[in-house]
């Protein structure tokens, strides 16, 4: 077998550092650069988070150990919209006329979503003989289903997206993703991968160190503080955590409060539920990185509230839980992420949508400083563990090696 040096990292919706501190493909790009590869990452010139293209004559100018290369790839507005579709058909064919001049690469890791990019570079490593690992960050088109949830309609819907995700799978070498769950779903299509790895997003501890450096704080009130962090739309039970605050209220704790780190299009409504309830919510919106993490390390606890419907897994706010050290109150149904906070007796695990259990979780730790203090000291455990990309993300170069025997 070949030895693999020339790797060719294809990531959709990649993340400059000027644009999001931490990133899971830089990380990747640099830990494979740090083991000796040759890296080149290729990605889009539109930047999905803010829906807006790229200044690609100030990205020239940024230094880096692996050489980068933006292909065109048209506005789309939404994130479920046909345009959005369109857009990633038209990014695809960009990356199949890039790799039909560029030198063959050893090695193509390629981000699963977009399903068009995913189809088009697997076809051509199959055809060209090329060894290619699929890297699973979100289940295409279960989470579309989810939005768009009408029996029938949407299995006839979405089945050419479910046909051309389980071609994608099928042609992998290798099956690496976010989680295990996802692991799982990728190799139930694939007969060259017969255990597949799982590498959850995670979080650099020495990233979180520097920044927090300065910004640590004493609390020296006497409040509770629930916290949560990420996106305020759809997928995120925030009014039920608001009811849980309003049954605490009643009977009597006046001193527990909700800090809400982040922004979205339900922010105003959740904002107005919060004024309807009268419970103490402060709507912090978006925060520097820094700045959240340190709030979120002097908060008694965190919420991890995931709407019931929702096929997510491992998702990006529970490694910074675990890396703030808090003890998590979870109602997500993902069996992985609970197994998780069980294992490490590190949270609580509540049924979906259930107010008064919520309410009761935080009273557990309200009222019994050593097992909050305790559980607090087990998240730090578990991201040491399983979330700090430092210790993780070099099972990639583990995997890649494999594949040279």
């Amino acid at each position: 077998m070949s030895k693999i040096k020339d790797v060719l990292l294809i990531a959709n919706f990649w993340h400059f550092e000027f644009e999001k501190k931490s990133s899971r493909y830089r990380t990747m790009a640099d830990v494979l650069c740090d083991a000796g590869y040759d890296v080149e990452v290729v990605s889009s010139t539109f930047r999905h988070q803010t829906k807006t293209q790229r200044d690609t004559e100030y990205i020239k100018t940024l230094e880096s150990a692996y050489k980068v290369t933006l292909l065109n790839e048209p506005d789309y507005k939404k994130n479920v919209s046909l345009q959005r579709i369109y857009s990633h058909h038209c990014f695809a064919k960009e990356v199949t006329k890039y790799l039909e001049t560029r030198k063959t690469p050893d090695l193509i890791i390629c981000s699963v979503p977009s399903l068009p990019v995913g189809s088009a570079v697997t076809k051509f490593a199959k055809e060209h003989k090329i060894k290619i690992i699929i890297d699973i960050q979100d289940l295409w088109p279960e989470a579309f289903k989810m939005a768009l949830n009408i029996p029938v309609v949407s299995d006839v819907l979405f089945a050419p997206m479910m046909m051309q995700a389980n071609k994608i799978y099928s042609r992998a070498d290798k099956v690496m993703a976010v989680s295990e769950t996802y692991v799982k779903r990728g190799l139930k299509n694939n007969d060259n991968d017969k255990k597949g790895l799982s590498v959850f997003i995670g979080t650099d501890s020495r990233l979180v160190e520097e920044a927090v450096e300065g910004k640590l704080f004493q609390r020296t009130d006497t409040d509770f503080w629930v916290g949560y962090v990420g996106a305020l739309g759809h997928s995120y039970d925030i009014p039920t955590v608001i009811d849980a605050l309003r049954i605490l209220k009643d009977k009597g704790y006046e001193n527990i409060s909700f800090k809400i780190m982040g922004e979205g299009v339900l922010i105003d409504e959740f904002k107005k539920y919060a004024e309807e309830k009268q419970v103490n919510c402060e709507f912090a919106g978006f925060m520097e990185y820094g700045e959240m993490m340190a709030t979120l390390m002097a908060c008694d606890c965190a919420v991890n509230p995931i709407i019931g419907k929702s096929v997510s897994s491992i998702i990006n706010k529970v490694s910074d839980y675990a890396m703030a050290g808090v003890p998590v109150i979870n109602t997500q149904n993902s069996p992985e992420y609970r197994a998780l906070l069980e294992e490490y007796e590190c949270g609580i695990n509540c049924e979906n949508g259930n107010a008064g259990a919520i309410a009761d979780a935080i009273l557990k730790l309200y009222e019994d400083e050593n097992l909050k203090k305790t559980m607090g000291e087990n998240s730090l455990r578990l991201a040491k563990e399983r979330f700090d990309r430092a210790v993780t993300y070099k099972n990639v170069v583990a995997l890649i090696e494999g594949m040279e025997q």
